[in-house]
């Protein structure tokens, strides 16, 4: 192929690549604070790069990225977009590339937030089960984390979940130039202690009522200044360049046995049965969670 970005390529070129490959990736990303160090766009980058050193190794195209979901982050630059307004627009645009000849579509999030991942999961298997025409479309969430993580450094007790080691790292290996080391800051100690355990502990919810019936109000904590939450201080490219290589290596193998699966499933007509998910409602809580 000439180039993998869909966005580059002409009505023919195409339409000539669905003629043998089927396959196209997806990324989606979310403009959202990333401490001092970081852009905030870097969770757009996460999906573009990533992307791409997938499609190098599955041989197949990327679709222009989505760039706006949910943060819940309220820091200035983080650009919130409701779950559900993104859960739409994913969904629209699944079905347009289906309806175009796509049948592997590989979604590919630079943002790992719970809130966007799981409704848009629930949205993708309702579109599913609503559009009949779907059923032969094998429709993928990948993360690069699922399939490989660093093990915890030695002395270490928390978590590195947002801006630090592993994005800071991420971001060296493929835009240095937008990384500010010298800028790097942390909340206070506690609280940045606090965020390395929890991810959510930067949200502050509260009631009227004091009741599990009534849906709390959610804000971000007024302390947090500068939101990072985990061990920027050990990031390097090298260790970046190693983050995506190990998860993406690992990821493909898995896409590719994948694709070959439901093409042979396709073909003779059958279907694999699995476990269904449960949408799961705490009795007395206002606890909502969806389970595999």
């Amino acid at each position: 192929m000439r180039t993998h970005a869909m966005g580059e390529m002409t009505v023919k070129e195409i339409r000539e690549y669905l003629k043998s490959n089927k396959t196209i990736i997806v990324p989606y990303g979310v403009v959202e604070q990333h401490g001092y160090h970081l852009p905030v766009s870097m969770d757009i980058h996460n999906a573009e790069v990533q992307s791409y050193c997938l499609a190098e190794k599955l041989d197949c195209i990327v679709a222009p990225p989505l760039n706006y979901c949910f943060s819940g982050g309220q820091l200035p630059g983080t650009i919130n977009v409701r779950p559900t307004t993104f859960c739409a627009m994913m969904c629209d645009i699944v079905e347009s590339l289906a309806s175009q000849g796509f049948e592997n579509i590989l979604i590919y999030p630079g943002h790992g937030g719970s809130e966007s991942l799981a409704q848009l999961k629930e949205a993708l298997r309702i579109l599913k089960w609503l559009n009949n025409s779907l059923e032969h479309v094998m429709i993928m969430i990948l993360r690069r984390g699922d399939h490989w993580r660093r093990p915890a450094e030695p002395g270490v007790s928390g978590y590195d979940f947002h801006a630090g080691d592993a994005e800071t790292s991420l971001m060296l290996a493929y835009r240095k130039e937008l990384v500010q080391l010298d800028q790097l800051e942390m909340d206070e100690p506690a609280l940045a202690e606090r965020m390395r355990h929890d991810q959510d502990a930067y949200q502050l919810c509260t009631s009227l009522s004091g009741q599990p019936q009534e849906i709390p109000t959610t804000r971000q904590r007024p302390e947090i200044k500068v939101g990072v939450m985990g061990y920027p201080e050990l990031a390097t490219a090298e260790r970046g360049v190693e983050n995506v290589e190990k998860g993406i290596s690992l990821m493909a193998e898995m896409v590719k046995k994948a694709i070959s699966q439901a093409d042979e499933n396709r073909k003779n007509g059958k279907r694999i049965e699995v476990k269904s998910p449960v949408l799961v409602v705490e009795e007395g809580s206002s606890a909502v969670a969806i389970k595999a």
